[in-house]
């Protein structure tokens, strides 16, 4: 099973449709996970139909504001939305052979007094959970300073603590990557770039013993600020290169 995961900053426009349409074209994902799409989902059923995604849960955008979209081929996966709010999907992935799972897609607030909420949420959830626990998506936060390069005086020692503590709170791993280390620009040329790991996928002990295997691909920037991820549930069987269509910033390898 692949999971494409991708913060896309809109949905409503021909670019961003090209844009998926190739990456799904080729890296053939089972489930699809979107954020930040600024549109509402019913205005792009006949598009996602299309290429083969014909079930869904989501928590669409207030104005042009948010959203998350989970959507899935209902022949290759069951999925069941289990709860919802602007910030994270929960959902149970059941397949022929596999135990169930949990799958949390994760859109965190850049506003740091609302990711609290976030992650009370995902606290609760890691009290409570027994199953396989995956958690992917745009935290909005980095570990540590590794995961940040920026020429500005800011060293956010605190906040790459905060966020690493929240993490061995729920006892979530990080499953680490493969391809552009940042996965977020803000965009700027020069002594005013600024790069950071926003997005990743994290577990639970029992998913990752389940799907030893299970590795995560960034992809090179193209349509978004954000880099989409590629998480394979069993590996990479058949390692490919880099999709053509997309290039890559020179910053996203440094």
């Amino acid at each position: 099973m692949k999971l494409l995961v991708w913060n896309c900053r809109g949905a409503g426009n021909k670019v961003f449709k090209r844009n998926l349409r190739e990456l799904i074209s080729f890296h053939k994902p089972t489930i699809l996970v979107l954020m930040e799409t600024k549109v509402q989902l019913s205005s792009m059923g006949l598009f996602f139909n299309k290429l083969g995604f014909t079930a869904s849960t989501h928590v669409d955008p207030v104005g042009k504001c948010g959203g998350i979209w989970m959507l899935w081929d209902p022949f290759k996966s069951t999925v069941m939305a289990l709860d919802a709010n602007p910030q994270v999907i929960h959902a149970k992935i059941k397949r022929d052979n596999f135990s169930d799972w949990i799958l949390s897609a994760v859109y965190a607030s850049p506003i740091p007094r609302s990711r609290d909420a976030l992650w009370e949420n995902l606290e609760s959830v890691a009290d409570n959970i027994t199953e396989p626990w995956l958690v992917a998506g745009d935290f909005n936060d980095f570990a540590s300073l590794n995961e940040k390069r920026s020429f500005s005086a800011a060293q956010d020692h605190t906040r790459a603590r905060k966020f690493q503590a929240r993490l061995n709170r729920c006892k979530l791993m990080d499953l680490g990557c493969s391809g552009p280390r940042l996965t977020w620009s803000n965009g700027r040329q020069g002594l005013a770039n600024t790069l950071e790991r926003l997005d990743r996928a994290v577990c639970n002990t029992e998913w990752r013993l389940q799907f030893q295997e299970g590795v995560v691909r960034n992809l090179p920037r193209t349509y978004s600020d954000h880099s989409p991820l590629i998480v394979y549930t069993e590996g990479i069987v058949n390692p490919t290169p880099l999709c053509r269509p997309f290039r890559s910033h020179l910053f996203d390898y440094f």
